[in-house]
């Protein structure tokens, strides 16, 4: 579905304002000329249906992802990073949740990768429903990660990371043997 089609139903409207509303509110970016040597990287705007355990509609979701893919190495990014859960521990956390008789909760963080600040220099274009007039030719500049940036799963993990550490949790590196 393009922007186009999205913004003229009102319920892809809501959606594509709630995710303006959590860029901007995030301080994401800053409307800046692009240096020499950069590259501004593109984005899309995703739109998704999402549904409830009985298959009924629960809302419609509106991301605005970068074109990660046209990042340059050691240009755009210096790692990547994919934090995955052990299936071992996933089942021991069970079984004592079992155990305790606890009850076991899930939740999402609202715009979870919106909150990750970035190290390096990342420039993207003024996507549609953000391009500000008599400012075309301007891009933003990237402050913290959005989705389908290499280095967004990096810098929201040491975000998580740095909670967890002042909460008293230690970090355990598994290494592969």
């Amino acid at each position: 579905m393009t922007f186009e089609k999205a913004y003229k139903e009102n319920r892809w409207k809501k959606a594509i304002k709630d995710e303006s509303h959590s860029i901007i509110k995030n301080n994401t970016w800053e409307l800046t000329t692009l240096p020499e040597r950069h590259n501004a990287i593109g984005e899309k705007w995703i739109f998704k249906i999402k549904r409830n355990a009985e298959g009924e509609i629960e809302k419609h979701k509106a991301r605005l992802v970068a074109k990660g893919y046209k990042q340059q190495y050691r240009v755009d990014y210096e790692d990547v990073f994919a934090l995955v859960a052990r299936t071992e521990i996933v089942r021991l956390l069970i079984s004592l949740v079992t155990q305790k008789r606890w009850e076991i909760f899930q939740m999402d963080v609202k715009s979870a990768f919106l909150n990750g600040n970035l190290e390096e220099e990342v420039y993207v274009e003024q996507p549609i429903g953000f391009v500000i007039k008599e400012e075309e030719e301007k891009v933003y500049k990237m402050k913290k990660a959005l989705y389908g940036l290499k280095q967004a799963p990096t810098a929201w993990n040491s975000i998580i990371y740095g909670y967890f550490s002042q909460k008293g949790f230690i970090r355990k590196v598994y290494k592969a043997e």
